[in-house]
């Protein structure tokens, strides 16, 4: 049954990340939405619980992140819950955001060797994929921000919403 339950998940997570590294697949660039507008920080995080709920909730509310959530299997990597978005920026679905929320009291060895491999390298590896992440100033949580589209604005705003999660709850 165990190898089941792995050969499933081993399935679901190749093919989660072949259909990250697709592309904009989309074809023509559409104009740029509202959600490309630049990232700023007018909604501040003192009012935000410091969960994965208030964290969602604060990158969306400052133009970070936008959609709807699919809740991601998170225990693999050892954290408490996860969540993954896909938008459009400056392209067709073109963006992928996924956020991981650890328990910082109790962390398992999987948990433990994320972290401290995000923490010196700014990756980690799962299932022989290197996947980049960064971690939170708090060390609460991960997040891999994945986009097909190389421009500059594209790259703004990336940072731009990298800085935010890194601040949330410092």
């Amino acid at each position: 049954m165990k190898k089941i339950l792995i050969l499933a998940l081993a399935v679901v997570m190749a093919g989660s990340l072949a259909a990250c590294g697709m592309g904009d697949v989309g074809g023509a660039q559409s104009a740029p939405s509202a959600s490309s507008q630049t990232v700023s920080s007018a909604v501040g995080s003192d009012n935000m619980a410091d969960n994965l709920d208030g964290l969602e909730k604060y990158l969306t509310a400052n133009s970070a992140i936008s959609g709807t959530p699919t809740e991601m299997k998170a225990d693999f990597i050892g954290a408490e819950k996860g969540a993954k978005y896909q938008f459009a920026y400056n392209g067709k679905n073109n963006v992928t955001v996924e956020l991981y929320e650890f328990n910082t009291d109790s962390l398992s060895s999987e948990a433990s060797a994320v972290l401290d491999e995000v923490k010196a390298n700014s990756r980690f590896t799962i299932m022989n994929q290197t996947v980049p992440a960064v971690i939170s100033d708090s060390g609460k949580y991960i997040m891999i921000y994945k986009d097909t589209v190389d421009s500059d604005q594209n790259k703004q705003h990336q940072d731009e919403a990298t800085k935010l999660f890194k601040e949330f709850k410092k």
